[in-house]
């Protein structure tokens, strides 16, 4: 009894139900057929590579526990916030760093960290239903949603998507006015410091992750642009100048380095191009 409760004390029924149905799709894959498939991906997720970033994710996000608890705003309960932050958010952002074209990725990425959009979900995760509830309403608002997504790709089926997005609209609205109604009439045991600092904790762990994802991107680009310029030309004294010169003048700037990778032209390696001339200029250029 009281490891259960312990386990509601720190997750809330919403979050325990979405456990438990992760818990139940494992358990399902790995006594199906499909468990095969997913020796592939283990094999992909464990190579050096991925375990590096995997460490380096870790190691950041130790430093900003760290810092939160040097702070004095830290708990221990706030580690699941961070686990549920680095499966929804964290990951997914590494994941897209191939999206980064310029810095203005970034700008999004902040803005999008302090929309309105946080306080949407502060509300409608603070309260929950009953556990039985959460457990019927997760697989089918799931359900729901991904018909919806399915239905939007066909111009034929769009009845039916234009159907289902009213039903997931009005669901949504039910367990908003729900939470909002339940934050209003507890408004003094809403108003906690605790809370505020549950409130705080995702957007403030996106915005201290802006620089890790940053420079993630940064090296992935030049990893994978001087991988093409060594296959650009045989003259290797060229590309090894051309590689000093453009981690001279691009640096740690993504965007300059994002214009000389779209602009830059194989000829130079093979006339009296002024090099560093030629790489300066290209870097600021107007358009990526």
């Amino acid at each position: 009894m009281n490891f259960w409760a312990d386990i509601q004390a720190i997750f809330n029924n919403r979050e325990i139900a979405l456990l438990l149905w992760i818990a139940v799709i494992v358990l399902a894959v790995l006594l199906s057929k499909l468990r095969k498939s997913l020796f592939p991906i283990i094999q992909i997720l464990t190579k050096r590579l991925f375990l590096i970033i995997f460490s380096l994710i870790g190691a950041y996000l130790f430093g900003i526990i760290i810092l939160f608890k040097n702070l004095e705003v830290w708990q221990n309960s706030n580690l699941k916030d961070v686990l549920f932050w680095l499966f929804t958010v964290g990951l997914i952002l590494v994941f897209k760093i191939n999206d980064a074209k310029s810095n203005s990725y970034f700008k999004g990425i902040f803005l999008s960290a302090i929309k309105w959009t946080i306080v949407l979900e502060f509300v409608v995760n603070l309260y929950s239903f009953s556990l039985f509830t959460e457990i019927i309403i997760l697989p089918v608002l799931v359900f729901l949603a991904l018909t919806q997504a399915v239905a939007e790709m066909d111009e034929k089926h769009k009845v039916v998507s234009k159907f289902l997005q009213n039903i997931i609209a009005i669901a949504g609205l039910s367990i908003f006015s729900y939470s909002l109604y339940k934050t209003v009439i507890n408004f003094d045991a809403v108003l906690t410091f605790q809370n505020l600092v549950s409130f705080l904790l995702p957007s403030t762990i996106t915005i201290l992750f802006i620089p890790f994802v940053y420079f993630l991107a940064l090296y992935s680009t030049y990893e994978s642009y001087f991988i093409h310029l060594d296959f650009m030309t045989i003259k290797k004294d060229k590309v090894k100048e051309t590689k000093k010169l453009i981690l001279r003048i691009a640096n740690i700037n993504l965007d300059k380095l994002l214009r000389i990778k779209k602009n830059f032209e194989k000829r130079v390696f093979y006339d009296d191009t002024d090099l560093k001339s030629y790489i300066n200029s290209i870097s600021k250029q107007s358009k990526i």
